[in-house]
């Protein structure tokens, strides 16, 4: 474990100085936040069109059940190919998608089953981008920054959470919800033109001869024997079944609970954002004095607790302070986590695990937001919430006692 927390003292920005890293930053940002204007507009418009929780668990179950099963397949992709080339194909068919969806809401012709068709087909795309993403911060910044890396990268990822949903309020407000999806396209014209600035310094490293299917294996059999990063992609399952779905809600909560539809949703969309940024700041100090499995494992039980708090929250200040506490939690956790298993899977299996990591962040979800939605129509969302968050720091604490070894990780 020295390796970890000898990479973790090196300078949160220290990963700026790759001028790649740089390019990657700045285009990465503007189309991140474009992601989130829409994420938040397609809550929103869903919401609207049939006012069913069970709706939103649709949509995100759509978005969700290809990573389930073609995560593990992508993996071996990531290995194979040039992650930059890799980028630049799902970063364009998103762009496409965004497209479409504008389109059928300026004709008015926009239904729920248009919604959930876009939400798969970007779901493809996510099962070959996220794990690409992942691997691709070693490819531009090596080892010795790749804590600071993933660490910046985070920032940059919930800055535009705060930044998406407020512009995402604005229009939404002024113009409506097409014009949330076309200026989401557009910002993919700025990450696009980064990629292709980026010079590849790192090269994909070798993978062997074998057939797919067996380095997929291959890929799985080494986690599931590996001693912290076996329980480290369980709690990350954990928390991506019971903990990320409830954002899904957010549009019932903002509308049912809090009475503010517009306003209150893309409040509670910023004010996680403002969490998650506030967490990336105080993370390289708090790991090297905590550690980062002490960090993993107290995040992911304040994460359920801030999820309990939330659905008692009946007034938008207070669901905005719990709601800073639970991106806060969340990026302590996943940032963490990514962060230990990337600094222990050596290079020719990077894309293999870091696949099976998207599997826990993003296959795992679709049933599980079906089941939510269902649930919150029957039971109510505040309810919904309360049991989620219970059963998420049940289980996490399970792991934790059953491997003590991810609260010693340094």
């Amino acid at each position: 474990m020295a390796t970890i927390a000898q990479t973790t003292h090196s300078s949160m920005f220290s990963a700026l100085r790759h001028s790649n890293f740089r390019w990657y930053f700045g285009g990465q940002f503007i189309s991140i936040s474009g992601s989130w204007m829409q994420t938040l507009a397609e809550g929103w418009l869903v919401f609207q069109l049939t006012h069913s929780e069970l709706a939103l668990g649709l949509v995100a179950c759509a978005g969700g059940i290809p990573s389930l099963f073609l995560s593990p397949f992508a993996g071996v992709i990531v290995d194979r190919f040039s992650r930059r080339n890799i980028l630049i194909f799902t970063q364009t068919i998103q762009m496409i998608l965004a497209f479409i969806l504008s389109a059928l809401v300026f004709a008015e012709t926009v239904q729920v089953w248009h919604v959930v068709i876009l939400a798969f087909v970007l779901g493809l795309t996510k099962c070959l981008d996220a794990p690409a993403r992942q691997a691709f911060i070693k490819d531009m910044v090596g080892r010795d920054d790749m804590s600071s890396g993933i660490t910046l990268n985070s920032i940059m990822v919930n800055g535009g959470r705060v930044l998406g949903p407020s512009l995402a309020g604005v229009l939404l407000a002024g113009l409506g919800a097409g014009w949330c999806f076309f200026v989401n396209g557009v910002t993919f014209l700025a990450v696009l033109f980064s990629l292709l600035m980026i010079h590849e310094a790192y090269r994909v490293p070798g993978v062997g001869s074998g057939s797919p299917i067996r380095q997929m294996r291959e890929g799985l059999a080494f986690s599931l024997r590996h001693h912290s990063i076996l329980p480290l992609l369980l709690l990350a399952a954990v928390g991506s079944i019971f903990a990320v779905n409830t954002v899904t809600l957010l549009p019932a909560f903002a509308d049912v609970v809090l009475h503010s539809p517009v306003d209150g949703l893309s409040l509670l969309s910023a004010a996680q954002g403002v969490g998650a940024v506030i967490a990336g700041l105080l993370l390289t100090p708090l790991v090297n004095y905590f550690g980062h499995g002490r960090v993993v494992s107290v995040m992911i039980l304040v994460w359920s607790f801030s999820l309990i708090l939330l659905a008692n929250s009946t007034q938008v200040p207070v669901a905005i302070f719990f709601m800073i506490i639970f991106g806060f939690a969340f990026v302590l956790f996943f940032v963490n986590t990514n962060t230990m298993i990337q600094l222990e899977v050596p290079d020719n299996y990077r894309g293999r695990v870091m696949s099976l990591f998207t599997l826990t962040f993003l296959g795992l979800t679709p049933l599980s937001a079906l089941v939510i939605g269902a649930l919150a129509s029957v039971i109510g969302t505040p309810q919904t919430l309360v049991i989620t968050g219970i059963i998420n720091g049940s289980l996490a604490l399970a792991i934790l006692l059953r491997w003590r070894v991810v609260w010693h990780i340094a």
